[in-house]
């Protein structure tokens, strides 16, 4: 039974935690019974168990994102897998119906990724679809809806920059973590990022997706979004700069975000290092 729970790498579920935060606080925030529960469903039920469910089919034996030295994989691993994401779908449930889509349609895509007769991780640029739509967009949807009680109003700027900036944040992560497998994912056929791109590409893709998700995370227009929305937004590209530019000459940059509050419209100045310095990619 332990190698089962081993197999759902719950604490690197965590990692996906503020795709959902992030659909939380642009949603208006709020602690309800509806956002833990949801909360819940995809982070300790949903995404573990779609993890679990493509360990039964990877059967790795090397380090992957979370374990250093997986488990062997056990038949009972694929129902247990499916138990998991079972028990998610009727806590999802629970929470309202847009939800319970957000889950269902995630459920499916895990399936696509996965399964041998589909197998979306084996193609390069479907598997960064899938992946980037179900972690980026329905994370950020199913937070939307779990915090507002509905999802029309997803579709406002605040919605729509918002899930486009999570799911390039995804796409930032995603290639990084198949870096461990290159070698067991080739042995397989499996064409995915990391076997095709290698790894400077990755790094250069998860960059160039961090930017852009971050620039939108400052300035994207709102009229309720707290000023800490716009400050994660700089620390993500301020992250970056430092990683581009570790040393040298120091030329420093500062940016001012007038970041509007919800309710008395007060402003907010958040400044950031742009800059600090100059120096050489590798």
């Amino acid at each position: 039974m332990r190698t089962l729970f081993v197999h759902l790498r719950l604490h690197f579920q965590l990692l996906l935690a503020p795709v959902f935060l992030w659909g939380w606080l642009l949603a208006g925030g709020g602690l309800s019974g509806a956002v833990v529960l949801a909360f819940v469903a995809f982070h300790f039920f949903l995404y573990s168990g779609a993890t679990a469910f493509n360990s039964y089919y990877d059967r790795d034996v090397g380090p992957v994102g979370g374990l250093e030295r997986p488990p062997s994989v056990v038949p009972a691993l694929l129902p247990f897998s499916l138990a998991v994401q079972g028990v998610g779908a009727a806590l999802a449930a629970l929470v309202n119906l847009p939800v319970l889509l957000a889950y269902a349609i995630f459920v499916g895509l895990s399936f696509a990724y996965s399964h041998p007769r589909i197998r979306w991780k084996a193609r390069t640029w479907t598997s960064l679809l899938v992946v980037g739509f179900g972690q980026g967009a329905l994370a950020f949807s199913g937070a939307w809806a779990a915090t507002r009680g509905e999802i029309s109003s997803a579709w406002s700027p605040d919605g729509v920059l918002g899930a486009i900036a999570a799911v390039l944040l995804i796409l930032a992560l995603y290639p990084l973590t198949q870096l461990y497998q290159i070698d067991e994912d080739a042995a397989r056929g499996d064409h995915t990022v990391a076997v095709v791109w290698g790894p400077q590409r990755c790094f250069a893709f998860a960059l160039a997706c961090t930017i852009l998700g971050g620039l939108i995370k400052i300035f994207a227009p709102t009229l309720a979004r707290p000023p800490i929305a716009g400050f994660a937004g700089a620390l993500a590209v301020r992250d970056v700069v430092r990683r581009l530019f570790p040393g040298g000459p120091i030329t420093a940059g500062v940016i001012t975000l007038n970041l509007i509050g919800g309710g008395g419209g007060a402003q907010q100045e958040v400044t950031g290092e742009v800059v600090r310095g100059f120096g050489h990619v590798k």
